[in-house]
């Protein structure tokens, strides 16, 4: 059965289905997190059910919230199941119904391999007339377009930072964006995303005062915290959009950072580890980097790999130091180590500068 929920499609079916029949799948915590993201006041200790209904009203009858809460590529796949008898299907697609769930959208039913009854996704026909018009218009596509630009600058921003002031990000947002957003707009769609994004969440400080927002994969936050204050002097790392857009679209791997495409090629052309082994690997030395770990500590994640010869071992160490060296380390604001040696003896030689005054001599 497994195997038939991972197939590569399924059969879309109109369902009488309520919507909030299948709400009721999610968990109440998962729906008051969303209430409370969005603002909506609620009492604790409720039934489940007056939490969905809750939701389900405020969702259907302000039609913003559907734009700020589901990304444009999710959105894209319903309107496809909205519009076709059959549907080709992956296993992000199958992550993409889940989340849809809790919405009251779609529901599926698994196949049989053993009868050979085909998936099924069922359309909530209450759903579709409510919402269908409404995605379709070219006003509600060219909000989707702007908050899908949106998100890929806040996630390339994370990838390079890990743990911001929320308030800092807004600043660094705008001046990529060029957009005229106010904060209260700002803070609000990354609320209502970051509740769908296994990306991020909203920290704020044992004060209350001040928010922030952390990259999931932040290794100790805490501690992350400490080191960006030892570090105030130190401005955010500028980025450009393109490079905030790339690395999001790479999910984490941009090549251009020097060790990355050499490593890539390195695990799948001379040790034949298979694709998605060698990203996870790539991926993992990526995270560990950024989280500040030492150069060893690095060595001794590759102390498993098939390395044929000493040659492959000598070239793997070597590519592994330029990555060290390259990527941004989220304790020095999106700076790699690299750069941040060449800022640190840019500042000393100014520092030396500044110790002498010269003074204008001659003869008389």
């Amino acid at each position: 059965m497994q195997d038939r929920y991972i197939a590569d499609e399924a059969k879309v079916n109109i369902s009488s289905l309520e919507a909030e029949t299948v709400m009721k799948s999610t968990p109440v915590s998962t729906v008051t997190s969303i209430l409370g993201r969005i603002g909506i006041e609620y009492e604790e200790g409720l039934p489940k059910e007056a939490y969905i209904a809750a939701f389900k009203e405020e969702f259907c009858s302000e039609p913003k919230w559907v734009l700020l809460m589901l990304p444009k590529m999710m959105l894209d796949f319903l309107m496809e199941v909205w519009e076709n008898p059959v549907v080709e299907m992956s296993e992000e697609r199958w992550n993409y119904v889940e989340y849809l769930k809790i919405f009251g959208f779609l529901a599926y039913r698994m196949g049989n391999s053993i009868s050979d009854e085909p998936n099924q996704i069922l359309v909530v026909d209450e759903m579709k007339d409510r919402f269908y018009f409404l995605l379709k218009s070219r006003k509600s596509q060219k909000a989707l377009s702007v908050y899908e630009e949106w998100e890929k600058i806040i996630t390339g921003y994370m990838y390079y930072y890990g743990f911001v002031e929320t308030r800092t990000l807004y600043s660094l947002f705008l001046k990529v964006s060029k957009k005229v957003v106010s904060y209260e707009e700002f803070i609000l769609f990354i609320k209502c995303r970051s509740s769908m994004w296994a990306f991020g969440a909203i920290l704020k400080d044992f004060t209350g005062k001040n928010e922030y927002f952390q990259y999931l994969s932040v290794e100790n936050a805490d501690l992350l915290l400490t080191y960006i204050r030892e570090h105030e002097e130190l401005p955010y790392k500028p980025v450009k959009i393109e490079d905030l857009i790339y690395v999001s679209d790479a999910a984490g791997i941009d090549n251009r950072w020097s060790g990355v495409s050499e490593l890539g090629n390195l695990f799948i052309d001379k040790m034949g580890l298979n694709y998605y082994r060698a990203t996870v690997l790539l991926r993992t030395l990526l995270i560990m980097i950024k989280n500040g770990c030492s150069y060893d500590k690095l060595q001794e994640r590759l102390s498993g790999l098939p390395f044929k010869n000493k040659e492959l071992e000598e070239e793997t160490r070597q590519a592994v130091g330029q990555l060290f060296e390259s990527v941004p380390v989220f304790e020095y604001k999106g700076y790699s180590r690299e750069e941040y040696k060449r800022l640190s003896h840019q500042k000393q030689l100014k520092k030396r500068k500044n110790l002498f005054t010269i003074i204008d001599g001659g003869r008389e």
